[in-house]
């Protein structure tokens, strides 16, 4: 436990990302704090931005070895709050998939269970025409989503993503305030802020598309 409270008193406060002009703190720096840590779990939070970083393609989740891949990496992940929330990002990603795919115009029966990874995808195949996959009481955020999708509003799409896994990680954060919660919150929350800082409205906008065009051709 000393070792998270020298990790944790060494780290600056990260205010909302929208509020935010410029990262508090720099990649360097931060992984600089991270060796404090024991090797293993520096590795584990490695691994974990590798699978629940903000750049994780949502059209990739999917698609057989790469489901494979993702399942072998979590094995490797044995923190709870951090095995946690990865498995949170990707349950969102998965949603999120799906409502690119449906906005794209897919039947997922062509493809069972190959274009998301975690316990969502066979009920959403299930539901796929109710306007939420009738997991609104869990994910009451899908509809709007959707709305956006309709719009093609990268922006407020990823604004609002970003919100909720911002505040998925406050709470974590919350419930062990010197312990590896609170370092899993920050490296998430840093990597949310450095993503909102280089957002770029057209480029956001590209993306949209080249994922929209990734899912028409998924084969």
């Amino acid at each position: 436990m000393k070792e998270y409270y020298t990790v944790v008193a060494s780290l600056p406060h990260l205010p909302y990302f929208a509020d935010v002009e410029r990262l508090p703190l720099t990649r360097l720096r931060l992984e600089q704090r991270l060796r404090m840590l024991e090797a293993g779990e520096a590795q584990q939070i490695l691994q974990a931005e590798f699978l629940a970083g903000w750049r994780l393609p949502a059209g990739k989740l999917g698609g057989g070895n790469i489901a494979a891949q993702y399942q072998t990496a979590l094995r490797g992940i044995s923190q709870p709050v951090l095995r946690e929330f990865v498995d949170y990002r990707l349950d969102l990603q998965t949603v999120v998939a799906a409502l690119r795919i449906r906005q794209a115009g897919r039947d997922p029966k062509q493809q069972p269970g190959a274009w998301g990874v975690g316990r969502w995808v066979k009920p959403i195949e299930e539901h796929w025409d109710a306007a939420d996959f009738r997991l609104g009481t869990v994910y009451p955020w899908i509809q709007e989503a959707g709305s956006y999708l309709a719009a093609t509003d990268a922006v407020a799409l990823d604004r609002l993503l970003m919100d909720i896994v911002w505040r998925k990680l406050s709470r974590l954060g919350d419930v062990s305030p010197f312990g590896f919660g609170a370092i899993t919150a920050f490296v998430f929350k840093w990597d949310i802020l450095q993503a909102w800082l280089q957002r770029d409205a057209g480029a956001a906008k590209q993306r949209f598309q080249l994922l929209i065009e990734e899912i028409k051709h998924v084969q």
